[in-house]
């Protein structure tokens, strides 16, 4: 492309440029090359910033015929690789910078993020473009993490966690085995798995990976250590007396200071009410 002109002020830097006549563009439906132009528009771009300032591109560029007949696309709009994507009006650059701070910030936090880089762009905005990221490839891990998760009052559903990278796998309603026996089928390769104390839980995982070691996490190893030691001191509890040594017992208790009693008015004996003055 071709840059017209730049004008810097303080609120914008404004770049008027044009794409070169004569180039071929490939058509967005059979990506043919051609050069028939139909006619010029301008597109308005917004890119990172540039010394601080807010980067505006005021894009010049053509509609051109398709010579390809049997392609749905009688006429199409070029596009510049690297600075424009079909119905976008942020250049790749700047998508690529509110996606990554809206996976750090999500929505209020990446937009006061954006705002400090002076980029304008509003909460509902960034988790749309975080909507948009494409989800990493699923990689069946050594250790998987499953418990139940509170979706909203009165329903919850299945969390599957990688253990080892602390990341989320998948998420559904409800809490049945039949369903994580499946997805443990589906992707074999589960060594250890780390679940709570519900029995829908082993009985999937059983049926699912049935080699896999099942273990209790961290929260649920305490909280049964707890009621245990609970039970066997309750159950104990007239042996304990017994053991302790006679030294110890020997030792009297410091006794109470006496509980002096009132006087008449609900005073203590030796006080008197206070005057009135």
């Amino acid at each position: 492309m071709l840059v017209v002109s730049a004008d810097v002020s303080d609120a914008v830097v404004a770049v008027r440029a044009r794409t070169r006549s004569g180039v071929p563009a490939g058509c967005t439906g059979c990506g043919r090359l051609s050069a028939w132009c139909h006619s010029c528009y301008v597109r308005r771009l917004a890119d990172v910033t540039l010394g601080g300032r807010p980067l505006r591109i005021d894009l010049s560029v053509r509609r051109l015929y398709c010579e390809n007949a049997s392609c749905l696309k009688v006429t199409f709009a070029e596009q510049v690789p690297g600075l424009t994507v079909r119905y976008q009006r942020r250049t790749p650059q700047l998508q690529r910078l509110a996606e990554a701070v809206g996976v750090v910030l999500a929505g209020r936090g990446g937009a006061r993020m954006l705002r400090i880089l002076n980029v304008r762009l509003s909460r509902c905005t960034v988790l749309s473009q975080l909507m948009r990221v494409p989800l990493p490839p699923l990689v069946t891990p050594r250790v998987l993490g499953v418990d139940d998760f509170a979706l909203y009052g009165g329903t919850y559903g299945t969390l599957l966690v990688d253990a080892t990278t602390r990341l989320p796998l998948t998420l559904w309603e409800g809490r049945d085995a039949e369903q994580l026996g499946r997805w443990l089928r589906e992707h074999p390769g589960v060594e250890v798995a780390c679940r709570d104390g519900s029995l829908t839980y082993r009985q999937g995982i059983t049926t699912g990976a049935p080699e896999a070691v099942q273990v209790s996490d961290r929260f649920h190893l305490w909280q049964g250590l707890s009621r245990r030691v609970q039970d066997v001191a309750s159950a104990h509890r007239g042996c304990l007396p017994a053991a302790v040594p006679p030294s110890v017992r020997a030792i009297p208790h410091r006794s109470r200071r006496p509980r002096r009693t009132p006087g008449r008015g609900g005073m203590p004996e030796g006080c008197s009410r206070p005057s009135r003055l």
